[in-house]
């Protein structure tokens, strides 16, 4: 064989490998204590900006917020997002002078955004997420799911695109459908 075939070869099975890469996606904690019927209204919480080390990642609350809202608005014709960073208990207020039967209030506990292309470090995120009835104020659901990016990128990933399988997961369950991580 000369040279050139091998390259070519060399080339096919190098893309094979990195096309295999994927995201990991894991549910490191999980409580459902009733499924909510999907036709309920709900009441999103604008959750804080993510931090890692010394960043503050801007923004990173706001696409949380617009992933869960995207994923429940099928499922409901009453979604409302909270437009600032409020208490608990002022979401609670807000949600019932609105009449909103759930409240959903995510949280992200880690981001992290690598140069993932350069330096095979991945991508990470750790969001916890929590439903409760915003009569009773009881938690109906709680999971904390983490996500890592593929190692092998060619740039253009972000902690950003790692939200929606773990967003889902959660409104699923949510809604009492099966909470299946392999994706």
């Amino acid at each position: 064989m000369d040279f050139r075939k091998i390259s070519v070869l060399c080339v096919i099975a190098a893309s094979f490998t990195l096309g295999a890469c994927s995201s990991k996606y894991r549910t490191d904690n999980h409580q459902l204590v009733q499924a909510v019927a999907s036709d309920s209204s709900f009441y999103i919480m604008q959750p804080k900006d993510g931090i890692f080390g010394d960043i503050n990642y801007a923004g990173s609350g706001q696409m949380l917020l617009l992933e869960v809202h995207k994923q429940l608005v099928p499922y409901s014709s009453v979604v409302v997002d909270a437009t600032e960073i409020k208490t608990r208990d002022e979401a609670f207020e807000e949600a019932l002078s609105q009449n909103i039967d759930y409240l959903i209030d995510p949280q992200i506990l880690h981001w992290e955004d690598r140069a993932t292309e350069w330096s095979g470090r991945p991508d990470r995120i750790t969001i916890h997420y929590q439903a409760f009835n915003v009569n009773t104020k009881t938690m109906l659901a709680s999971s904390t799911l983490s996500a890592s990016s593929k190692w092998a990128s060619f740039g253009g990933d972000h902690p950003v695109d790692l939200l929606p399988v773990p967003t889902t997961q959660f409104v699923s369950a949510l809604l009492g459908k099966s909470l299946d991580m392999e994706k």
